[in-house]
């Protein structure tokens, strides 16, 4: 089975050890929610986000980010044998031709900056595909949920030409609406939501509103459903009925080609029945049984696949 996720936290919780015991860092074997031992059923793709929190600025961003990039390539290197970074379309089907996964390293948290855009040409350097602008509270660059009427600052659409102009994709999960519409505004190119679902369904402001579901379906972007239980779920005790209602809406707007999965692995709460990650198997039979075949492969690995390729290709 394929898989392609856009979004989890693994790597930074697997570096701060948060709530592991010591010594239960590694990729291969842990008690974060994913794991190689854990995904070894899944021809899988996996963006794995370096999480920048809100209190780290300038300096400390930049060199938070460095150590926990420095812990992911070491992660790579102790398992070479199953898993390699992409840092392009080709690369993914390559590694997973050869059996291996594909690690496509993304940022959450535009203080990596450290409100220098010459910050961006690093993350380019460390093959960074997809910057998520902001977590909840404000940062050089804009502003989450916890400052809604703030939108992008001047520095924040500069870093968004960088960032087109470097081939990093611009992701808006987490941030606020104002700073969507001025986003949508100034972006050349295809934008994406990495872990957002559908308001309308949960009426959550981390979710999306069904105009900002439009303008990605409008510009080609792409859309990972988070498996955050307040996500799917006003009361946070969701099941796959709940689930399934946010597909179907985004079916309704006709997203069925940019819908794709974001876990939010290891930086939620999902719920008892996608856990541990071998459940992903369920899952999708549970989809293609409602949805159909095509619509199953489509959001758990076409959409993604194809959305890259067109990013890259400049589409």
């Amino acid at each position: 089975m394929y898989l392609f996720d856009l979004h989890c936290d693994t790597i930074t919780r697997l570096h701060d050890g948060v709530r592991l015991q010591p010594g239960d860092r590694s990729l291969c074997q842990n008690a974060a929610h994913l794991s190689l031992e854990g995904m070894s059923g899944f021809s899988w793709a996996q963006c794995f986000a370096i999480f920048i929190p809100d209190e780290k600025r300038g300096r400390a961003a930049a060199d938070y980010f460095e150590a926990c990039y420095a812990f992911f390539c070491a992660q790579l290197a102790e398992n070479a044998g199953r898993i390699a970074q992409a840092r392009t379309a080709g690369q993914v089907q390559s590694l997973l031709a050869a059996g291996k996964a594909a690690a496509l390293l993304t940022v959450e948290g535009g203080a990596v900056l450290g409100g220098r855009l010459e910050g961006v040409d690093r993350l380019a350097s460390c093959g960074v595909k997809l910057l998520t602008l902001t977590w909840n509270g404000p940062n050089e660059l804009g502003s989450g949920n916890a400052a809604p009427d703030r939108g992008l600052t001047p520095f924040g659409r500069a870093a968004v030409a960088r960032l087109e102009e470097r081939g990093i994709g611009v992701d808006v999960s987490h941030l606020n609406d104002r700073g969507f519409w001025e986003l949508s505004e100034v972006a050349r190119r295809p934008f994406v939501a990495s872990h957002s679902n559908a308001r309308a369904v949960c009426p959550h402001p981390r979710n999306l509103t069904d105009a900002q579901i439009r303008r990605l379906v409008q510009v080609g972007g792409l859309v990972g459903l988070n498996y955050h239980a307040p996500f799917l779920a006003e009361d946070g005790r969701p099941a796959f009925r709940d689930l399934a209602a946010h597909i179907r809406h985004f079916l309704d707007l006709g997203a069925q080609d940019i819908l794709a999965l974001g876990s939010d692995y290891d930086g939620s709460d999902p719920p008892d029945w996608l856990l541990p990650v071998g459940k992903l198997e369920t899952l999708y039979r549970q989809v293609a049984k409602e949805f159909g075949g095509q619509l199953a492969e489509q959001l758990f690995f076409q959409n993604a696949m194809a959305f890259w390729k067109r990013f890259e290709a400049g589409r």
